[in-house]
């Protein structure tokens, strides 16, 4: 039950036991009044007939005679208030009432057996029903779907109940009930009267958080058991080709994972960032892909791609220190769809990681907004074309021109530009045609466990 309609029932309470005290004292003093009069009265009367003279406690009747006015004067005003308790008693009654009817959910009352006795109208909003459709049913019975999942009430005490059932419009609605059991004189339950309120969209929401909250649990399990599992994850390298040398410059690390459920590498990395242990399994990455440094050609370098959060982490330091010489052939790629918020506090990483002899790579360069803003800011030493600008790049003039003009920016800052993607032989003629001088794509070579160390590249078709 609510509070306000507690309040009116406690008032309304209070009104009707003030009326039955003030009822009774009008009749008992009315009474009183009509006794003493009528033997008052009698008294002189005998005295008169027998020819005597009063006695005292007939004169003192003569005074509680003089009183009977006032005390006639005050039963009409006890009766008038009367009166005014029986009217605020009915009002006070109908705003119970309108409360009850008005009230966000159900108010009920029933008898021993849980048999509704009355019903207020927040039963049709709740479960579909008018107030008459459910009187002498349980409440059980409405408040619970299925004879087995009916709740046991205590007839001792007062009770809340979490159930579920069906409105009469097939929807399933999660309730909230409180109910208090009514006892007799001797303490014997006589009934019982609840309230019950519609929490479903309560319900819903919390187990949208619960299985939000689960979906995470299980999410960070996933993450923390590849970082576990020496099984869990792997790397394949992809050749980067030196085309004019036609030899392999170096292998970018790529990380594969044999953990279920089974998925590409970018869903692993986007799980980790959300349960915020991305970091954590780029690092982790990067780590098996160093133990790598030893299979390479001596001439080749290992690419390493991680995240600006990931560059920043002093952990990326430490395992680049702990590489001694062979940092020298490291290149750390920033992916160009990374948000960098200081490029100060990253250039003054970069800084610290040129010391120990690696470069700087710009990854995915025209695929989004930050490439230039990144290029511009790092000023890194190779500058990786996404495979969305090499892509039919001999037939397009557009991208034709755009390669072109991104291969002299880059000439004239001394970097070096990689084009990634690449598919067919007319785009790498393109390529060589616009002065690129390094590749990577599957026309060139695969990624593999056991990649490719000496390539000779397929001669350059010629351009479209």
């Amino acid at each position: 039950m609510t509070d306000q309609a507690q309040h009116r029932q406690v008032a309304t309470e209070e009104i009707l036991n003030s009326r039955r005290v003030v009822s009774s004292a009008v009749v008992v003093l009315a009474v009183t009044m009509a006794i003493a009069l009528v033997s008052y009265v009698w008294d002189w009367i005998d005295a008169v007939s027998a020819g005597e003279f009063p006695e005292p406690d007939e004169w003192l009747g003569m005074v509680g005679l003089a009183g009977l006015p006032y005390a006639v004067v005050v039963t009409r005003r006890l009766v008038r208030f009367e009166r005014m308790l029986t009217t605020r008693e009915r009002e006070a009654v109908q705003a119970f009432q309108d409360t009850v009817d008005n009230a966000h959910g159900w108010i009920w009352q029933t008898d021993a057996d849980m048999r509704i006795t009355y019903s207020s109208h927040g039963v049709h909003a709740m479960l579909g029903h008018q107030p008459p459709e459910v009187i002498g049913r349980t409440v059980c019975e409405l408040i619970s779907d299925g004879a087995s999942a009916r709740p046991k009430v205590d007839p001792g005490g007062r009770q809340d109940l979490a159930t579920e059932t069906r409105h009469t419009d097939g929807s399933v609605r999660h309730l909230s009930t409180t109910v208090a059991p009514m006892f007799d004189e001797t303490g014997r339950t006589v009934g019982y009267r609840g309230f019950t309120a519609d929490v479903t969209v309560e319900k819903v929401a919390q187990i949208a958080q619960d299985e939000k909250q689960q979906r995470y649990a299980d999410s960070r399990a996933r993450i923390e058991q590849a970082l576990d599992d020496p099984e869990a994850m792997y790397v394949v390298l992809q050749p980067i080709v030196d085309i004019d040398g036609q030899r392999i410059a170096g292998m970018e690390a790529l990380a594969r994972f044999n953990a279920e459920p089974k998925r590409t590498p970018d869903l692993w990395f986007a799980e980790a960032w959300e349960v915020g242990l991305g970091i954590d399994l780029e690092l982790h990455a990067i780590e098996l892909a160093c133990r790598r440094l030893p299979e390479l050609p001596a001439h080749g370098y290992l690419s390493i791609n991680l995240s600006a959060q990931t560059l920043t982490d002093p952990r990326l330091l430490d395992l680049l220190s702990g590489l001694g010489d062979q940092a020298r052939r490291v290149v750390v790629e920033v992916t160009e769809h990374t948000a960098i918020d200081d490029y100060g506090v990253v250039a003054d990483v970069l800084d610290r990681i040129r010391s120990l002899g690696a470069r700087l790579a710009v990854d995915d360069a025209g695929a989004g907004y930050a490439s230039m803003q990144h290029i511009l800011r790092l000023r890194p030493d190779i500058i990786k074309l996404d495979r969305s600008i090499i892509a039919d790049n001999d037939v397009d003039p557009a991208r034709f021109a755009l390669i072109g003009a991104m291969a002299n920016f880059a000439v004239s800052l001394g970097m070096v530009v990689i084009a990634e993607g690449v598919e067919t032989p007319g785009e790498l003629a393109a390529l060589t045609e616009n002065q690129i001088c390094h590749a990577q794509g599957y026309y060139l070579a695969r990624p593999a466990v056991e990649p490719l160390m000496e390539l000779t590249p397929p001669a350059p078709a010629k351009a479209a």
